[in-house]
């Protein structure tokens, strides 16, 4: 019998095509900082685990001190013609750009990093975002500049890459790489253009990277700094946080659920509540509500009510692949086991914080004091503070109920508050505090008892 080989080489243009279809620009760059980042895991062998990042003790049990390295850098600029991100997180040694930097997926012998999972990160973030590619990388021993003409590149049939071998940098100083990107794609010209796109992914990262920023890392944005978006987890001597441990098939599991702070008004935020899920320190969601984190199926369904509540799941492993993220690194793979388990210990770990909340309004969602007097107290917490934490269920101590109270609400124009304030002498005083004085006011003067 006769044996035809048929041949399923892929056609490069195509495959390129196919390759970055479903990715957003947004998610592009974070793809980008994610191999800065995993650059700088390596050089400075940082541990992850946790992903809290803990806070390493002095050695004289006194609690935690902080770390005095100084934060690498990542700048992130962009205009109508250039993409650049540079960094001075280690650099790529000419070894691994000539073996695997540059293959889409890794081989069996990869040395894989914290944040980079499937080996197709960086290139799918390079081709999606433009047609003209500048790469350089020096690490303190040597380096090499690559250029890539994606449009002469897609019509060749070798998939070879060619690189210049240059000097490193030559000193003492801590080598990084610059990858620069013209020619953008029709869309990503247009999302460029935005004027809702720096603000956008400025978010982004600073709630992505809440726990590295200004640790490890500081990343700018069109040379403005990222500030963290820190998870709003609380407690105080009457609400603790939950906490509960577990290691399923290589990937170690923490969990917390509490109440939140509130914010500066002295209320709850809906948009802040959820879970948030975080996979080798990377934040993967963010305050999420729905089924994807078990609402509305081992939990009850997300309402208003439920906007005191935070729950943070984090997942670690030496083995990225082991993790439940899928390649976009911004949602979950429910196919997991290790999560479909965790999901299950979630809804456990939140329902006494749930309980709570239920406790706490009335059928007109109006705050019962005892409750309310224990969410006020609620102080935000820094995550690592957490890490040494035994396992612990959700508690709250809270009085006796009393009267029921009912929440007064009006609208004020900022001129006649700043009106009150001078009035009173009290210029830091919150638009609440000067509402409470003022009805309190009203009811000694035309409402004595």
């Amino acid at each position: 019998m006769k044996t035809v080989q048929a041949d399923a080489s892929p056609e490069k243009g195509l495959f390129l095509e196919m390759f970055v279809r479903d990715l957003t620009l947004e998610d592009c760059i974070l793809d980008l900082v994610d191999n800065s980042i995993d650059s700088l895991i390596r050089t400075r062998n940082i541990n992850v685990s946790e992903a809290l990042i803990p806070l390493p003790t002095n050695g004289a049990g006194e609690g935690p001190i902080e770390v005095k390295t100084e934060p690498a850098v990542i700048n992130v600029t962009y205009n109508a013609t250039n993409f650049e991100i540079v960094d001075n997180c280690g650099g790529i040694a000419v070894k691994d750009a000539a073996e695997e930097v540059f293959r889409f997926g890794h081989s069996k012998k990869a040395v894989v990093g914290q944040l980079g999972v499937y080996g197709i990160g960086l290139k799918r973030a390079i081709f999606k975002i433009g047609n003209d590619i500048t790469i350089e990388s020096k690490t303190k021993d040597e380096g090499f500049r690559m250029h890539i003409p994606v449009r002469s590149w897609s019509t060749d049939p070798s998939w070879t890459l060619p690189f210049e071998v240059i000097g490193g940098t030559a000193d003492s100083n801590v080598g990084g790489t610059s990858i620069s990107i013209k020619d953008f794609r029709v869309e990503v010209a247009e999302r460029f253009k935005s004027g809702t796109f720096e603000g956008h992914l400025g978010e982004m990262i600073a709630r992505t990277y809440c726990l590295f920023l200004n640790r490890y890392v500081v990343v700018t944005l069109n040379g403005r700094k990222v500030e963290p978006s820190p998870i709003p987890l609380g407690k105080s001597e009457n609400a603790n946080v939950a906490k509960e441990e577990f290691e399923d098939n290589g990937v170690k599991v923490t969990l917390y659920a509490g109440l939140a702070a509130r914010d500066i008004s002295g209320e709850w935020r809906a948009i802040d509540a959820g879970w948030y899920v975080a996979c080798n320190g990377r934040l993967v969601l963010a305050a999420n509500k729905t089924e994807e984190t078990g609402w509305g199926v081992g939990m009850a369904s997300f309402v208003p009510k439920y906007r005191g509540f935070i729950g943070l799941a984090f997942f670690y492993s030496m083995k990225p692949l082991l993790l439940p993220w899928n390649t976009t690194k911004r949602g979950l793979n429910q196919e997991s086991l290790v999560f479909q388990r965790a999901r299950t210990r979630m809804a456990i770990v939140g329902r006494p914080v749930l309980s709570f909340l239920d406790n706490m309004y009335s059928s007109k969602e109006t705050e019962r004091e005892p409750q309310r007097e224990v969410a006020e107290g609620i102080q935000r917490v820094d995550i690592r503070e957490l890490t040494t934490q035994p396992g612990v269920v959700f508690k709250a101590d809270s009085k006796p109920p009393g009267e029921i109270t009912t929440r007064v609400q009006y609208d004020a124009k900022e001129s006649e508050l700043k009106r009150a304030r001078k009035a009173l002498g009290k210029y830091s005083w919150s638009a609440r505090k000067i509402g409470r004085y003022t009805f309190e006011h009203y009811l000694k003067t035309e409402c004595p008892e």
